[in-house]
């Protein structure tokens, strides 16, 4: 297993990097969604081409790129569709004739995709309650997985969807979606690249929570090497050096599971995704409150990052049923 990036990589890593470092520091992150400019901007660099499949005119780039660019987010705590604007909706309509308008916009960031789940399909028309669907409100088209498991497109335009938004924890707008007799068109997805779409999903969605577990490390130590009691800095107190070892101990955990997932056989990745999630999910959340209790009163407050850090790993760690459907997949 090589754990060392080749300069390809690298290069996308550091851009990346730069890019969210133009933009985003302590009083800025997690402030609210990333610009509809930036995410075109994202997409200009072709960041988005790099994660499209070849198939629809992407550069193919696989689950290391993914783990890149996805941990790169969330160190920098960008909110941003990525997960499944990119990974899952780009994916699944990869190919799809009938999708076939939406994925040059998508590559380019000019338009955006949003996953609902639920609703009957019959007579081509879609009916039925989706519940809150992250980035509903913006989603220029949705790509719905039926009661029974069919995949449609839907396009958001339509008279049959209904929308009313509804703002999530971090900050981000969502949409409460129904579909009444809204016309739907079925996609033709096999079942091996649904799971490796899935599978992506996850992998970005743990990637963006190790490095929103890195910043707040971070900004954990630098704050109690700088705050005093009793004419010392707290950081050198062993209670304190204890918890803030705890924290790296999750940090180095979860990046090696983190790892894995993202460099295993490709045979191997559900498993090895569903087990980050099934530890990371949880030790992410319990880090963040950690880093809010050193961090005092103030901890939980919009003032400093770690509050807002806080609520944006609230979110992430319950997407898809967050690490309790995680454990449950593997117990079945």
């Amino acid at each position: 297993m090589n754990l060392a990036l080749s300069d390809e990589q690298a290069m996308v890593r550091d851009m990346v990097r730069r890019f969210l470092a133009d933009r985003y520091d302590a009083t800025t992150m997690a402030k609210g969604p990333m610009s509809p400019d930036d995410w075109r901007a994202l997409g200009e660099l072709g960041l988005f081409a790099l994660l499209t499949p070849e198939q629809a005119g992407g550069l193919g780039g696989g689950a290391v790129e993914v783990m890149i660019v996805s941990e790169e987010l969330g160190r920098a705590l960008a909110i941003t569709p990525m997960a499944e604007a990119i990974l899952l909706c780009g994916r699944v309509i990869a190919g799809n004739p009938a999708a076939e308008r939406w994925s040059d916009r998508l590559m380019q960031g000019d338009a955006l995709l949003a996953f609902a789940s639920g609703g009957a399909f019959v007579d081509e028309r879609l009916c039925g309650s989706a519940g809150i669907v992250r980035d509903g409100m913006d989603a220029e088209a949705f790509v719905v997985e039926t009661e029974a498991g069919t995949l449609l497109l839907v396009d958001g335009q339509d008279s049959g969807v209904r929308r009313t938004p509804v703002r999530l924890v971090d900050g981000s707008m969502a949409a409460n979606v129904r579909f009444d007799a809204a016309q739907a068109q079925p996609l033709t997805v096999p079942a091996s690249l649904w799971a490796e779409a899935h599978a992506l999903t996850g992998l970005s969605i743990v990637a963006e929570l190790v490095g929103a577990m890195a910043t707040l490390l971070d900004l954990t130590v630098d704050y109690v090497r700088q705050r005093h009691q009793f004419g010392k800095p707290i950081a050198s107190f062993q209670v304190v050096q204890h918890r803030c070892a705890r924290m790296y101990t999750w940090l180095e955990q979860s990046r090696s599971l983190l790892l894995k997932a993202a460099l295993v056989e490709e045979e191997k990745r559900v498993q090895a995704v569903t087990a980050a999630r099934a530890y990371i999910g949880d030790v992410a959340l319990k880090l963040a409150e950690e880093a809010v209790q050193l961090h005092g009163g103030m901890g939980v407050t919009d003032e400093l990052a770690v509050g807002r850090v806080l609520r944006r790993v609230l979110l992430l760690s319950r997407l898809h049923g967050g690490g309790i459907a995680a454990r449950a997949a593997l117990a079945a």
